[in-house]
C-alpha cells in the first residue's frame, strides 16, 4: 500500500478579506491545509508554532506591508525552511525585484490568476519537498543498516552456536529415549517425556535455522541494472566509484546525454536511471523515456536527476524525473537517493495493485 501524502499546509496572508476568501476556498478545493490571517503578528505567531510548507503573502494595507513582513519572516525563516510567494502590482516590475532581494522565492502579480497561483506554489513546494523526503530517508535508511547488521550478526552467531547446541541436545534426547525404556515409576514418565518433547522441538528449531543460514550464504544475490547520463567525467568516476562498493551487486551503463539515455532504455530494460540535468538537453531526455513508457504502455522506470541546483532539479522533476539530488556527489547522499528513487517505484506499483 502507498503511504499517504500529507496535505500541504499554506499560510494565507491577506489583508483584503474578498482576496482572502476566494484564495482559501481555491487552495483548500485542490487540498491544501489553509490557515489565513490579515495581520502580521498572527502570521509570525503561526510560523513559529506551525511547519507551512508555504506562505502566500499579499497586504497591501497601511497595517500590514508585504514587505516589511517578508523581512519579519526572513529572520526567523529561511528560503528553504519556508517558501513566501509575495503578490505585486502588474505594472510594478520593480516591486518583484525588491520582492525577490528581500527574500521571496517567487511574485504573482494582481489581479491574481488563481491557476498561475497554482502553478507556482506547487513549483515551490516540489522543490521543497524532495530535500525533507531525503533528510528523512536518510534516517531510515541508516535505521534499516543497523537492523540489518545487527540480524545478519545474530544469525551468525545462532549458526556458530547451533552446531555446538546440537551435540548435547542430541545426549540429552539419546538419555531421554533410554530413561523412557527402563523408567518403572509412573510419576516419572510424564517428566521424562516432558523433557524428551522440548529437546526435540528445539533441536527442530536449530535445524531449520541452520538450512535458512546456509541457503541465505549460497543464495546468488539479484543484480541492479543501473544507466548512467553524464558528459562529466568527473561524475561519471565518482558514481562509478560508488556503485562498484555497493553491497548489491550493480551492472552499470553509461551514455553521455539524456536522449541517448532515452534510447537505450527503450531497447534494454534498466532497474534505475540517473542523468544528469546541468543541461536543457537532459532534461529532453527524460521526457522522451516518460513518452515512450507512456506510449509502449510499459513499466515506469525510477530516474534519479543529479542537479547542479535546486531550479536544475526542479526542472526535471517537471520533466518527470522521480527525485534530485544536488552535487557534488557523494557515496552517502547518492545511496540514499537511489533508495529513494527505488522506494518510490516500490509505492507506484503498490499503489496500483
Amino acid at each position: 500500500m502507498a503511504k499517504p501524502v500529507s496535505p500541504i499546509r499554506l499560510l494565507l496572508v491577506c489583508d483584503h478579506e474578498a482576496d482572502r476568501v476566494l484564495l482559501r476556498r481555491r487552495f483548500t478545493r485542490i487540498g491544501y491545509e489553509v490557515m489565513e490571517t490579515a495581520e502580521a503578528a498572527k502570521a509570525m505567531s503561526l510560523i513559529g508554532m506551525i511547519p507551512f510548507d508555504l506562505a502566500l503573502v499579499d497586504c497591501q494595507g497601511p497595517e500590514v506591508e508585504s514587505f516589511e513582513l517578508l523581512r519579519l519572516m526572513r529572520q526567523v525563516r529561511s528560503r528553504t525552511e519556508l517558501p513566501i510567494l509575495v503578490v505585486t502590482d502588474l505594472a510594478a516590475d520593480e516591486e518583484a525585484v525588491e520582492a525577490l532581494e528581500l527574500g521571496a522565492n517567487d511574485c504573482i502579480t494582481r489581479p491574481i490568476d488563481i491557476e498561475l497561483a497554482y502553478a507556482r506554489a506547487e513549483m515551490q513546494v516540489r522543490r521543497r519537498r524532495p530535500q525533507d523526503e531525503g533528510r528523512a530517508l536518510e534516517i531510515n535508511m541508516l535505521k534499516l543498516q543497523d537492523s540489518v547488521a545487527r540480524a545478519q550478526h545474530a544469525a551468525a552467531q545462532l549458526a556458530h552456536l547451533g552446531h555446538e547446541v546440537r551435540a548435547p541436545l542430541q545426549g540429552v534426547l539419546r538419555a531421554s529415549g533410554v530413561l523412557t525404556r527402563v523408567c518403572v515409576t509412573p510419576e516419572l514418565k510424564p517428566v521424562i517425556e516432558l523433557v524428551e518433547g522440548a529437546a526435540g522441538a528445539l533441536e527442530t528449531l536449530l535445524i531449520l535455522a541452520l538450512e535458512h543460514e546456509d541457503r541465505r550464504s549460497r543464495a546468488p544475490r539479484e543484480v541492479l541494472r543501473v544507466l548512467s547520463a553524464d558528459d562529466d567525467a568527473e561524475n561519471r568516476l565518482a558514481i562509478r566509484a560508488v556503485l562498484d562498493a555497493a553491497d548489491t551487486p550493480i551492472d552499470l551503463a553509461e551514455v553521455a546525454t539524456g536522449l541517448q539515455a532515452a534510447l537505450a532504455a527503450e531497447s534494454s530494460a534498466v532497474d534505475l536511471i540517473l542523468v544528469n540535468v546541468a543541461t536543457s538537453e537532459s532534461i529532453a531526455g527524460i521526457r522522451a523515456i516518460r513518452r515512450t513508457e507512456r506510449q509502449a504502455k510499459t513499466r515506469r522506470t525510477p530516474i534519479l536527476a543529479i542537479a547542479p541546483d535546486v531550479e536544475a532539479g526542479g526542472r526535471a522533476l517537471e520533466a518527470g524525473a522521480d527525485l534530485f539530488m544536488l552535487k557534488p556527489v557523494t557515496a552517502k547522499a547518492l545511496l540514499t537517493a537511489l533508495a529513494g528513487a527505488m522506494c518510490r517505484e516500490a509505492d507506484d506499483l503498490s499503489a496500483v495493485a
